[in-house]
């Protein structure tokens, strides 16, 4: 399990197993019913999240990975335009997702391919490979993006 993976599990097994004390953090005020279900579910997500990715998973689900991360902030910028009591929660979570979201494209543009066929499945596999690591660039600020492009 590599470090990104560990933090992304670890984080999900914060808002877990302690769901009040982070949403006090995160927010200033007590937890009640529905705000407790509703991080143990983005608990669940990112733990989920974290399993899925350990090992070598590949750009194309390192790809994917990013995107659910992009919804996730989209959601939580949302919340915190929508609600003022909880515009504190939405945007420190919006900022993490943010840092999952940057991480998770560049490991995926760095990548190795994984092993693929000269048949048609393999292309396939080639071309998906190929438009994970497009769309991880195209997520990537212009300047990390840059950055991979010269190094990598």
């Amino acid at each position: 399990m590599n470090r990104f993976t560990a933090l992304r599990a670890g984080y999900g097994i914060l808002l877990l197993a302690a769901p009040g004390p982070v949403f006090r953090l995160y927010t200033g005020h007590r937890v009640n019913r529905v705000s407790r279900v509703v991080v143990r579910i983005l608990g669940a997500r990112q733990l989920a999240q974290g399993i899925v990715t350990a090992g070598n998973p590949g750009p194309v689900v390192l790809a994917l990975g990013v995107q659910v991360d992009l919804a996730h902030v989209a959601s939580m910028l949302a919340l915190a335009v929508i609600d003022r009591r909880l515009r504190r929660a939405g945007l420190v979570d919006a900022v993490a997702a943010s840092v999952f979201a940057i991480t998770g494209a560049v490991l995926a543009v760095r990548a190795p391919a994984l092993p693929r066929g000269d048949d048609a499945l393999g292309r396939l596999a080639a071309l998906r490979q190929t438009a994970a690591r497009r769309s991880a660039h195209q997520t990537l600020p212009s300047a990390i993006s840059r950055w991979l492009t010269r190094d990598g």
